[in-house]
């Protein structure tokens, strides 16, 4: 299950894309992962909810444990909003590098001086401002969280600075297998929607950005309607509630922007039966291995198989013990690890596959993805596989409630996707009673051979070869261009 963690470090490029690109992650896997029992109550800790005087809301966690405050200003559109690629990455980049009152050494020695830290960034679906810092500067955090939020002026000689950083940074991606054939799964689940560009846009894109592209997309981004505050630490509510009115007054909120709830017909992003299944190559020059990613469209969110696609996906690739990893990894010898993921977005999810194979095995990595694809889509799972990966995704997100910034971080997933308050104790509640025959009705309606992308980065005419017998092969190259 996908969550927004407000608190995570950056992830510009990667967050761009499908999440699969390192092979490091598989190959420092252990051998086998614990698999912790269900406890048998999981209380969920509480987080509160209120609203400031211009109706922001706002998500707190309180703890006493730590002297630490962490706070993230969200807003709901993000990145998949952009009217230029990468424009509201790059404006993002440059919020914490001035301000009208404060430029950018100003700013860096005013938090430093806290021990604390500011930041923005986003990714498809939402951005935010972010503070960290002890409880004991709380005000002096707050005031300086404002001041970003509020009032960025995006400085020239910033800006230039800021651009040759971002092109350093897409250059080296694109010297990186991984993120190159996630460009291609991308432009082959999504090309001309919403998500069908990077996050951090491209170079030549990038290169043309300026002051005025930065205002556009704060003024498109950052409206209080659109927003939440989330926070967790040290604090009392109603104490925090009131600093934050003093500093967010002069932020008028109207009505807000409605929260995605059901996903309209005319917005969602869903497969076509029986779409021919596409072949989207892109070339890596000298690549030793074939970077490999298979993908499709899955049920979103506030779909009913939602959930049951969660436990199918941990199933077929989505631990050390999965079919896949088992059958690409264990038995065939191709790889160092292959891995699955539901990726869950505001317009449309995807499952995605990921792995480095030797070329000249290519051809029959595939062959098994799509042999494990059908054994789902055909046979029931064994009882050993269900009750094991109910164990082990209940233990999981145990793991994921323990502190406060984990607790407000899933809260701010119900917020930004328009989910229930009491959504997780539900989600546990599916995951500790769903049947294998109610799993089985699940693996057929989504499970298929048909609607696939497979997308690999290497040598474009050898895996042209390989791969055709596949299906319709298109080219991609590193700034999202499609050619036949």
């Amino acid at each position: 299950m996908y969550h927004f963690g407000i608190f995570a470090l950056r992830h510009r490029l990667f967050a761009s894309i499908q999440p699969l690109y390192s092979s490091t992650f598989f190959q420092t896997m252990p051998s086998m992962p614990p698999i912790a029992a269900p406890p048998t109550t999981l209380r969920l800790p509480d987080f509160y909810e209120t609203s400031l005087q211009n109706g922001i809301k706002l998500i707190t966690v309180e703890d006493d444990a730590q002297p630490l405050l962490t706070m993230s200003i969200v807003s709901r559109n993000g990145a998949a909003e952009d009217e230029i690629w990468g424009e509201t990455n790059f404006m993002t980049s440059l919020m914490n590098k001035g301000t009208t009152k404060r430029n950018a050494q100003t700013l860096a020695d005013e938090i430093d001086f806290t021990g604390g830290s500011l930041s923005a960034s986003c990714v498809f679906d939402s951005l935010s401002s972010s503070l960290s810092v002890l409880s004991d500067f709380t005000e002096q955090g707050l005031e300086l969280l404002a001041d970003m939020t509020l009032r960025p002026s995006f400085p020239g000689e910033e800006i230039e600075r800021v651009r040759q950083q971002t092109l350093v940074e897409i250059d080296q991606a694109n010297n990186d297998a991984g993120y190159l054939s996630s460009i291609a799964l991308t432009q082959g689940l999504f090309k001309g929607q919403k998500y069908g560009h990077p996050v951090i846009g491209t170079q030549d894109i990038v290169r043309g950005l300026g002051q005025s592209h930065c205002r556009t997309a704060y003024e498109r981004s950052f409206q209080p309607k659109d927003v939440f505050i989330a926070a967790a630490g040290k604090f009392r509510t109603d104490e925090l509630r009131d600093r934050l009115n003093t500093h967010f007054a002069e932020w008028t909120s109207h009505a807000p922007s409605p929260i995605p709830n059901e996903q309209q017909p005319d917005e969602q992003l869903s497969p076509v039966s029986a779409q021919a299944t596409k072949i989207m190559l892109i070339e890596k020059p000298d690549a030793a291995q074939t970077s490999l990613r298979v993908g499709f469209l899955t049920a979103g969110r506030h779909d009913v198989d939602f959930i049951p696609m969660q436990m199918l996906n941990t199933i077929f690739g989505g631990s050390f013990i999965s079919r896949l990893n088992h059958n690409l990894r264990e038995e065939k010898g191709y790889t160092y690890g292959v891995h699955s993921s539901v990726d869950s977005r505001k317009y449309a999810s995807s499952l995605t596959v990921g792995t480095h194979v030797g070329s000249e095995v290519v051809e029959n990595a595939v062959s098994e993805i799509l042999r494990e694809i059908e054994l789902l889509r055909t046979e029931p799972v064994s009882d050993e596989e269900l009750e094991t990966t109910r164990k082990y995704i209940i233990g999981s997100f145990a793991l994921r409630t323990e502190t406060p910034t984990q607790v407000v971080s899933l809260a701010s997933t119900l917020e930004l996707y328009g989910l229930p308050k009491d959504y997780h104790a539900g989600y546990l509640a599916r995951l500790a009673t769903i049947s294998k025959e109610e799993l089985f009705a699940v693996q057929q309606r989504r499970f298929s051979t048909q609607n696939l992308v497979i997308a690999a980065a290497g040598t474009v005419e050898f895996l042209r070869e390989k791969l055709q017998q596949f299906g319709a092969v298109s080219v991609v190259d590193a700034n999202g261009k499609v050619f036949a």
